[in-house]
């Protein structure tokens, strides 16, 4: 698939609409309705296709002189947006076991669930006697076992991609890789007979694996296999043991675990292999506690004239938390560089500002002027740069997150006057003692973590807050392996804050995850938790010139700096887009993984259910491939305008609303309804910096702490342009009289209640194509602010600055969307139109 770069839409129509809300119920997913016996006569068919080709794989096996194993893998396909009963495939007294559980997009965008089982040798009976009572037998009116057959599509002997539970980008190749092979474990056999028994067909496959790293889990045992497609293949044929497969990581410990001498030659090898864009406009500019910028794989990107300090000291890095932030920042998770041979290539220029002393703390009241005075500090080093503030310095629990004057200064320092924006990027603060006070929360993962909330200042509206999940679990440490872990693959941190305890009308904070480390599980009741290096990611140390050139790094500091790094790649391919749109191209990548849809589960699109997983997970972890690039199916607008949301004209009593902006994008329409019944995606992200309300008095009223706030709607399928304005109109009237209503709950995935808080509002369409090809009508309208409230500031004429980031994406991959809508707008020139809405 092609990769080009996101459409910039060159230009804005403008007119006066008006918006209501249709109330309807919401929907949720069933079980399809079938001809009883016809599927049960299929799914006998279907059953005994896999029974044949599973012994025909055995028979390969034996062909070649190896070992075939003696049960069957099976794989159950449910229907495309529908249900799967998993559950019901099992029966641990016959030995048939759930393996995995997996939800894929098919081609036309839809969620089908697939699982796989195991079947022991003659126990294929067991399934059967269950169809044949479905086929034949009834309870209470019902044919027994009705919700389990009839929610099966498809039948198939289990392949390798049945197992394999990682991205899948990841699946093994015909190249040698570490992979984590995931065996069952029986808690009534004894563990090392089932251990030496799966080493015996690893062995008999010729495949390497580290002996002392296996990692034992309630009923599976990890171990780290080097293996390819091919050999991984016939591990499935060999094994009665698999559940599942992933893909390895390379462990910090065995790089820490290398002496000084040693670990020089991988600092050589690495900065040998650096390359720096000296021409590069893009600047991450850290604000911490120094840095110790003569550490050799920092010295050639942190010069000093690329420091500073607003604290009264120099700007070496007495507490060494500045200096891992700086190498995280740089490099990602250093492992993965040492690990490899590539050349590693530096697109940013990289400064350091000391905003925490090591001698005296700030005072509470000093943080916000010295985080003005470092970012001032920052434009005379970098003047005229695109820079991008990574801060991983939070205080007190923020309560209900309310403004402070901290967390103000970032939003104002991120306005910058209503001038071009700054980006900040905000560590969401952590969960810390986690063998006293937090104790219970981490006992309780991940349930409690709702009660502890995210810190100041990342309550900042403007601020893009970062929270930590985690993909370590280290299966290969052998100092671990006799350990749990705390969080499992995909799930948040341990150490990640929320906001559930603020109140419905709060922002949604954290907006995104980035990966943030893991704790594992001692043996000690006084101390329960604890964390270890192969559980953190590898950086910089400050005490490179003695002992370690690396230290580890985690929780939301971990997170916060692959942020900023995250941020400084997508400035460099995209240095004209403005910091609320790399904001927004961030967010609006951002997915959640399917163990935090499994932590965090949202019932039929349940309103308080979505929010409860906005508060602990915000928007997902951001995806690089799809923030950075488009391809033919699927393709990102981003539209860059200013809009002025209100007016006073000479007589007029009070300010009224100016303007909205309304697209009428160049669409695909008809390839759209060439697709007709296939699914395509429409997301769409609307990111602005607001004014804070200058003065702790407007600060009481969480709808007057901004300047004014942005919302954004899309036309329905059937909805002319009449129509749709119609609608805005009414929105928006009921918006400045403050009344509410309720959102659109089974058009929108997220919905409007939960969308519409802070600066910053993201939500997606799932529809078929048909459907979608009449969506290209979109309105960006204002709604009330101090700046149309306090009218003897006089601020009411003000102009805002904003992005609208509009995506469709479709599975179908023979498609080319892209290229259509970049002829159109190559070929027609849109002219906007300003009208003023006549609100009396």
């Amino acid at each position: 698939m092609n990769k080009y770069e996101h459409i910039i839409v060159p230009e804005t129509i403008k007119k006066a609409i008006k918006y209501s809300p249709k109330r309807r119920g919401g929907g949720g997913l069933s079980i399809p309705m079938r001809n009883r016996q016809e599927h049960a006569e299929y799914l006998q068919n279907r059953f005994d296709a896999a029974r044949a080709e599973d012994a025909n794989v055995k028979q390969q096996m034996t062909a070649i002189s190896l070992p075939a194993r003696s049960g069957t893998y099976i794989e159950f396909a449910g229907t495309p947006a529908y249900d799967l009963v998993s559950k019901s495939l099992e029966d641990q007294k016959a030995g048939i076991r759930l393996l995995n559980i997996r939800q894929i997009k098919t081609e036309d965008s839809q969620e089908q669930s697939f699982a796989t089982i195991y079947i022991p040798h003659g126990k294929e009976n067991k399934l059967l006697e269950k169809l044949h009572k479905y086929a034949t037998e009834e309870y209470n009116g019902k044919p027994k076992n009705d919700a389990l057959f009839r929610s099966i599509e498809n039948i198939n002997v289990a392949l390798l991609k049945a197992l394999w539970t990682d991205n899948r980008e990841d699946f093994p190749t015909d190249h040698d890789d570490w992979y984590e092979v995931w065996i069952r474990i029986s808690e009534t056999e004894n563990i090392v007979n089932q251990h030496n028994k799966f080493i015996d067909s690893l062995r008999s496959l010729d495949i390497c694996f580290k002996e002392n790293s296996i990692l034992t889990f309630p009923e599976r045992s990890v171990f780290l296999v080097y293996a390819n497609k091919d050999s991984l293949t016939k591990l499935l044929g060999c094994s009665d043991q698999l559940a599942e497969l992933r893909s390895g990581r390379v462990l910090t410990g065995f790089l820490f675990d290398e002496y000084r001498g040693e670990q020089q030659e991988w600092v050589e090898d690495l900065r040998d292999r650096v390359q720096i864009n000296p021409d590069t406009n893009s600047v991450i500019c850290v604000l911490d506690s120094g840095v110790n910028n003569g550490h050799p794989l920092l010295e050639s990107i942190i010069p000093e004239q690329n420091c500073g300090s607003v604290v009264g000291e120099g700007i070496a890095d007495r507490d060494g938390h500045g200096t891992k932030m700086c190498g995280t920042v740089i490099y990602g998770d250093m492992s993965s560089c040492l690990a490899n041979t590539q050349k590693v290539q530096i697109e940013n220029q990289v400064g350091s500002i000391k905003l925490y002393p090591h001698s005296n703390p700030n005072p509470k009241e000093a943080w916000g002027f010295l985080t003005e005075q470092a970012v001032s500090t920052s434009e005379i080093i970098f003047p005229r740069k695109n820079v991008c503030y990574c801060m991983a310095i939070t205080a007190e629990d923020s309560e209900q997150g309310k403004p402070t004057s901290w967390s103000g200064a970032v939003d104002s320092i991120a306005y910058n006057n209503g001038r071009a924006g700054r980006l900040f990027v905000v560590s969401a603060g952590n969960i810390w003692d986690i063998n006293n006070l937090d104790k219970d929360i981490i006992s309780a993962y991940p349930n409690n973590h709702s009660l502890r909330p995210i810190q100041n200042p990342a309550q900042a509206w403007n601020g893009l807050t970062i929270g930590a999940f985690t993909n370590i679990v280290a299966p290969d440490s052998e100092e671990l392996r006799t350990y749990a872990r705390v969080a499992p693959g995909g799930g948040i941190s341990p150490f990640s804050r929320t906001s559930s305890l603020w109140e419905k009308g709060a922002l949604i904070k954290p907006e995104v995850m980035f990966e943030g480390g893991n704790l594992y599980k001692t043996t000690d009741p006084q101390i329960p938790f604890s964390s270890h290096q192969d559980l953190e990611l590898m950086t910089t140390s400050k005490n490179y010139q003695i002992s370690s050139y690396f230290d580890t790094i985690n929780a939301t500091s971990a997170a916060t700096a692959l942020a900023a790094n995250f941020v400084g790649k997508l400035q460099t391919r995209y240095p004209h887009l403005w910091a609320e749109s790399i904001r927004g191209l961030i967010v609006h990548s951002a997915k959640w993984t399917p163990c935090m849809e499994t932590q965090f589960p949202v019932r039929r699109r349940n309103r308080r259910d979505m929010e409860r997983r906005l508060r602990h997970c915000g928007y997902g972890v951001p995806s690089e491939e799809r923030a950075f690039y488009s391809t033919e199916n699927g393709l990102t607008y981003v539209a860059q305008e200013i809009i002025q949301p209100f007016i006073k004209d000479r007589g007029d009593s009070s300010p009224k609303i100016n303007e909205m902006h309304f697209f009428e994008l160049p669409w695909p329409r008809e390839v759209l309804e060439q697709l007709a019944e296939a699914n395509v995606t429409m997301r769409i992200t609307l990111s602005y910096f607001i004014e804070p309300a200058p003065g702790e008095i407007g600060w009481k009223d969480k709808y007057r702490y901004a300047s004014c706030g942005l919302r954004f709607d899309v036309n329905k399928e059937n909805e002319d342009q009449q129509m749709f304005q119609s609608r805005i109109n009414k929105f928006i009237e009921s918006e400045e009289n403050e009344e509410r209503d309720k959102n659109d709950s089974t058009r929108w995935l997220i919905g409007t209640d939960n969308r519409n808080k802070g600066s910053i509002h993201s939500d997606e369409l799932n529809l078929t194509a048909a459907q979608l090809a009449a969506c290209n009508l979109i309105a960006v309208y204002p709604i009330g602010g101090w700046w149309k409230t306090r009218t003897n500031l006089k601020q009411y004429n003000n102009k805002l600055r904003y992005s609208l980031i509009v995506s469709l994406d479709t599975p179908v991959e023979n498609v080319d969307l892209y290229n259509i809508v970049r002829t159109k707008i190559d070929t027609i020139i849109n002219i906007p139109v300003e009208v003023e809405i006549p609100i009396n």
